[in-house]
């Protein structure tokens, strides 16, 4: 068959006998073929919603940690230290609107934190200052309008002017400050609008998505990959096949489905020129890729399924490191902010994010009791020695009047 230019100076074949794929794409290869050259394909992350509705390992993090965070007991205390019974906060949130609990409102607001950093819910102020609605929005649905006094600001009114809240159906309901909590996790340089853990998360996102694509495309698409060969001989060797031998095997091999076998009357060898899917650590991939995500959100591997095999010790105690590092002081950083807007907390009150009702953590309360009892006893003991003490060194050595 004679050659033209393309086949003579660059290699490539284009003709009908190469492929038999009903695929455009493969009509332009042409590119790859003369300079191989291969780029990264990264993930939009400009709508984090919709990377945590198809990537399960994100949403299996994001719901982890909101999870974790909803399950607190909120408790209000005066600037006394003393536990209030009654407050209009305290009936907002025994019912925060038509729909949630706290505990739902907790999660909500937890879930809009990891995916935007900015995180939004209606409350409108009453008459007295109080509310009783609570409402966490979708944060890809409000848009904040700045004052654009930029360093001059100093109080929330300052900053922020309003809020535009866009419904389903498109229709714009303007928010005044006053009747937002406004949420943010800072990122170290906008006080405003930080930016997403998602945008940081891109590379090991991608990464995730693409590996999946690569798992599916070796169960769904591809086959058994090697070469057919004749084995036909004579007198004088091998014997090819003819190019008609050969376009009907390939076109065959094309229409058939992934587990249908070839039968053909031809005399033809297979040689295997597959590659094993354990070589290539699709799934060390994936472990990796997860771990860059249970580190941005500061839980911890053990708290997850695993086919490493986690024992019993290795997950409680990964569950009161990630409650102590993480979700108590995250809770109460949200409560803190909760209260300063609402002006709450000028008034010397004080909402507790309590987890302490958790049996996970109750086990740490019952050895601290027990540490606690075993020091009041050795105290009693030397005090009955007749030894003197001051009061600090009776706090020095019992640790009685540390708050836990």
């Amino acid at each position: 068959m004679q050659q033209n230019f393309w086949e003579k100076f660059f290699g490539i074949r284009i003709n009908s006998d190469n492929r038999y794929i009903n695929d455009w794409s493969r009509m332009f290869q042409m590119q790859s073929q003369i300079w191989g050259k291969k780029e990264a394909v990264w993930i939009d992350t400009n709508n984090a919603w919709e990377l945590y509705i198809e990537i399960p390992e994100l949403r299996a993090v994001i719901e982890k940690r909101a999870s974790m965070m909803s399950a607190n007991v909120p408790c209000l205390y005066d600037k006394n230290g003393d536990k209030v019974e009654s407050h209009w906060l305290l009936d907002m949130i025994a019912h925060p609107n038509a729909i949630q609990s706290w505990s739902d409102v907790v999660f909500s607001i937890s879930v809009q934190d990891a995916l935007y950093s900015n995180t939004f819910c209606y409350s409108p102020e009453r008459i007295g200052g109080l509310r009783n609605l609570f409402v966490p929005l979708p944060a890809n649905k409000v848009k904040i309008h700045l004052t654009g006094k930029k360093l001059k600001q100093m109080d929330a009114e300052d900053l922020v002017d309003q809020f535009t809240f866009k419904y389903d159906d498109d229709s714009l309901e303007r928010i005044d400050w006053r009747d937002m909590v406004y949420l943010v996790t800072d990122d170290g340089m906008n006080i405003v609008k930080p930016i997403s853990r998602i945008e940081t998360l891109k590379y090991p996102l991608s990464n995730i998505k693409a590996q999946y694509h690569k798992r599916n495309v070796l169960l769904e698409n591809i086959g058994a990959i090697g070469i057919l060969s004749a084995q036909n001989n004579d007198m004088g060797g091998a014997i090819p096949m003819t190019p008609e031998e050969k376009k009907k095997i390939q076109k065959d091999w094309y229409n058939r489905q992934k587990d249908e076998v070839i039968i053909t009357e031809a005399n033809v060898d297979w040689k295997p020129m597959s590659y094993p899917t354990k070589d290539l650590l699709l799934f060390e991939e994936l472990t990796a890729d997860k771990l860059a995500l249970i580190d941005a959100f500061g839980l911890s591997y053990h708290i997850f399924s695993s086919d490493q095999g986690s024992t019993f010790t290795n997950v409680r105690d990964s569950i009161r490191m990630v409650y102590q590092d993480t979700i108590i002081p995250e809770t109460q950083q949200m409560y803190d902010s909760i209260m300063k807007q609402f002006g709450l907390d000028s008034e010397g009150y004080y909402l507790k994010a309590d987890f302490s009702h958790l049996p996970v953590l109750q086990d740490d309360m019952e050895s601290k009791a027990i540490t606690q009892k075993i020091k009041a006893e050795t105290l009693e003991k030397i005090v009955g020695l007749g030894v003197e003490l001051t009061p600090d060194e009776i706090k020095i050595l019992t640790d009685l009047n540390t708050q836990e």
